[in-house]
């Protein structure tokens, strides 16, 4: 998962794939990504080469 406007980078686990096909259906996919993901999977930040 990217976040665009902090361009922080976060890889989550263990999403099942209907829970992730939603998330990229979804039209509003903040929302669905905080009811569905935020708070419910593992994640880690995934560092960048910003040099």
């Amino acid at each position: 998962m990217w976040f665009v406007a902090s361009g922080k980078r976060y890889e989550f686990e263990n999403v099942p794939p209907d829970i992730y096909a939603e998330f990229r259906a979804a039209f509003a996919k903040g929302r669905y990504f905080n009811d569905h993901i935020r708070n419910h999977f593992r994640y880690r930040l995934v560092p960048t080469d910003d040099r």
